[in-house]
């Protein structure tokens, strides 16, 4: 386990662009050919992240296209990984009768874009940010290559309500201001190209630090603002695993901001009796007053 000895707080949140190391299936469409509509769906799904084109890798939509398009039409194997696993399928690409082109008559895409919240920074401007794995809406777990930073706007806080939680509105401002270089289970990570010390630097907890009781998560709602939790119950972990606590919001301006935990919120630092000893990474669905957090010390060894 690295040996982290103090950092700074984050609690401030994040847009983020991440690489897919392939390309998405977001949508099997169709091509207008001289016989008419043609389609794929009987070989594609939506969901589906090519990773591979007659055993080249794929590293994003442009490979696919020139592979596609440059490849005369004749037959190409795609390997894919589909509900997790991997499967391979032959496809012969159709001309468009507008353009001349060989297509697949499929929307791709090889990005994801998100929202999460910084949990720490160290003094060199590596940072680790939402404490759980990041999946795509579409294809779920993906391979990720990195990614960039930006900062973001708030716009407004959707309140969580029982069996509805809740979100934060934000919107992606600028040039990139920092980069993912790891992605795991416990977060993503990456460094800041300037980072300005927004607290003083605190010390880092372990699960045996912890203890069932008060505490603080530090988040961007209304601006940086500093709300009372209480720990339920600290789970004695053997291994790294993002829910280790579970806890409830009891600061009523949070309550009333947003009715508890929403999303956007993963990330979020935990301090008690002066030590940075979590993150917020999930939202109890029936009951948004409630969630889990992972240990900061798991996020450190990432």
């Amino acid at each position: 386990m690295a040996n982290i000895k103090s950092v700074n707080v984050g609690g401030f949140p994040i847009a983020m662009e991440l690489s897919i190391d392939g390309a998405v299936v977001d949508e099997v469409g169709f091509v207008k050919t001289a016989a008419g509509n043609a389609t794929l769906a009987n070989k594609l799904q939506k969901g589906d992240t090519i990773t591979a084109i007659d055993g080249e890798k794929v590293s994003g939509c442009d490979d696919v296209i020139d592979a596609v398009e440059g490849g005369d039409g004749a037959e190409l194997e795609l390997t894919l990984i589909r509900s997790g696993k991997e499967a391979t399928v032959s496809v012969v690409p159709y001309i468009e009768t507008d353009s001349g082109a060989y297509k697949l008559g499929v929307y791709i895409r090889d990005t994801i874009s998100g929202i999460g919240t910084v949990t720490y920074v160290k003094e060199n401007g590596y940072f680790g940010a939402l404490g759980h794995k990041i999946t795509d809406s579409v294809a779920g777990d993906v391979p990720i290559s990195g990614g960039e930073v930006y900062e973001c706007e708030i716009l407004g806080i959707d309140a969580s309500k029982r069996n509805a939680p809740g979100e934060i509105r934000a919107a992606q401002k600028g040039d990139p201001i920092g980069e993912i270089y790891d992605m795991s289970d416990f977060g993503i990570f990456g460094k800041l190209f300037a980072y300005s010390v927004r607290s003083d630097p605190v010390s880092v907890g372990t699960q045996d630090d912890v203890t069932p009781g008060k505490a603080y998560i530090m988040t961007t709602l209304d601006g940086l603002g500093v709300y009372e939790v209480e720990i339920i119950k600290a789970y004695r972990q053997s291994e790294a695993a993002p829910k280790g606590m579970f806890l409830r919001v009891t600061d009523k301006r949070l309550l009333g901001i947003a009715g508890g935990i929403v999303q956007g919120m993963s990330g979020s630092p935990i301090l008690q009796k002066g030590k940075l000893i979590g993150a917020v990474t999930h939202v109890l669905v029936n009951d948004p007053a409630k969630g889990f957090a992972i240990y900061a010390d798991w996020m450190m060894s990432a």
